[in-house]
């Protein structure tokens, strides 16, 4: 599937971005140890119509907010230490972004399995991240990357087993995007 181009510097209107995406993660991991692991897979968002800056009339880059939600996150990856890994959504935390004059700030929480050592780990918090874009979506490689190591805590006991050290975004595609259809009453 070829990617969709986004327009630099525009705002879209609302819609569901689907993104392939590459990702690096570390994870440190008691008993385990620590690797940095390359995630490659699937990120959907639903995207807001475009918020008014304050006090503006009309949508401007450097001032309307896009405010999108994650609705699915499936990547998948191999690790020395760990094996295979999979990482997706925490269903139990909202996983949010917004562009507002084209910082972006991300938060949302994973829940990471690692079936060689039948574990599977979950934030303890949403990992929050954090780029300058040029694009909404992000595509390319604007450099998104987490702002502080989060634990994380095993599913079925909820004891803290290790850290998310870091999330980095090496790279995403847009491979389709619909709009949000407007229905009259």
């Amino acid at each position: 599937m070829s990617p969709i181009p986004v327009k630099e510097f525009t705002i879209p209107d609302a819609g569901v971005d689907t993104v392939a995406i590459t990702i690096e993660e570390t994870y440190a991991v008691e008993g385990v140890g620590k690797d940095t692991v390359k995630l490659q897979g699937t990120l959907v968002a639903n995207r807001t119509a475009p918020l008014l800056g304050f006090g503006m009339k009309a949508i401007d880059w450097k001032t309307a907010a896009v405010v999108a939600q994650f609705t699915s996150l499936h990547v998948t990856g191999e690790s020395k230490v760990f094996g295979p890994v999979s990482v997706v959504l925490d269903p139990t935390l909202p996983g949010l972004a917004v562009v507002i004059g084209g910082h972006c700030r991300a938060a949302l929480g994973v829940v990471v399995s690692m079936p060689q050592h039948n574990l599977t780990l979950r934030s303890a918090q949403a990992i929050q991240l954090q780029s300058d874009v040029k694009t909404v979506p992000p595509i390319g490689d604007e450099r998104t990357q987490s702002v502080a190591p989060v634990a994380l805590v095993d599913l079925r006991s909820g004891r803290q087993m290790g850290s998310l050290e870091s999330a980095r975004v090496l790279w995403r595609e847009l491979t389709a995007q619909v709009p949000h259809v407007v229905r009259a009453g």
